[in-house]
């Protein structure tokens, strides 16, 4: 391989890895321009539990509009892990491990968190210059569970936080907590958005 192919596959490769980070993002902040971003018009996800559908149909279960995801995610996180690219032309194949968690209340005003792990396995397209997914399966690996929030902190007094058993309290002031929405702190640094 020379060098200008060497360089066309990393910039491929790089490419994915950016779509990957907007998909995660945008389910996370309920972004369903940088969710759809990553799909081609005519892809088709299949992610299970009743979920499977186009990607553009996906996307679009972000929105709070009590058609996707429930309205008792409070707020969710997916971390990306490694990613397996293959590349040949116009064309791609990638294995991206993922762990998901989902955090609701229910009626009763207690809090939940849903957690799952698997990889997305992807088939890509390039089109107009830009990869984008034309077929997902996600694949579990790890148990998918739910189990009650606890902010239990070291120590024998666990309503306060610090950092060591007997410890003194931390301030919590100041702290930022995140969102599932444009009123998220990130929204304020990536302006353009």
């Amino acid at each position: 391989m020379n060098d200008a192919d060497t360089l066309e596959e990393l910039m491929a490769k790089q490419q994915i890895r950016d779509a990957m980070a907007r998909y995660a993002r945008g389910i996370d902040r309920r972004d369903e321009a940088l969710v759809r971003s990553a799909y081609h018009e005519d892809s088709m996800d299949s992610h299970g539990f009743g979920m499977d559908a186009p990607g553009w149909g996906l996307a679009a279960m972000v929105r709070r509009d009590g058609n996707g995801f429930p309205d008792e995610w409070t707020s969710t996180t997916h971390l990306l892990g490694q990613h397996y690219i293959e590349v040949d032309g116009d064309t791609a194949n990638s294995e991206v491990y993922f762990e998901s968690t989902a955090r609701m209340r229910d009626p009763d005003g207690t809090e939940w968190r849903l957690i799952n792990s698997g990889r997305y396995l992807d088939q890509w397209v390039r089109r107009d210059n830009i990869f984008r997914i034309i077929k997902r399966t996600v694949v579990y690996d790890g148990e998918v569970h739910t189990e009650p929030v606890r902010t239990n902190w070291p120590g024998p007094d666990h309503e306060v936080p610090k950092v060591a058993w007997g410890g003194q309290e931390i301030p919590s002031a100041g702290t930022v907590w995140g969102t599932s929405g444009p009123d998220d702190p990130s929204y304020e640094l990536f302006k353009s958005e």
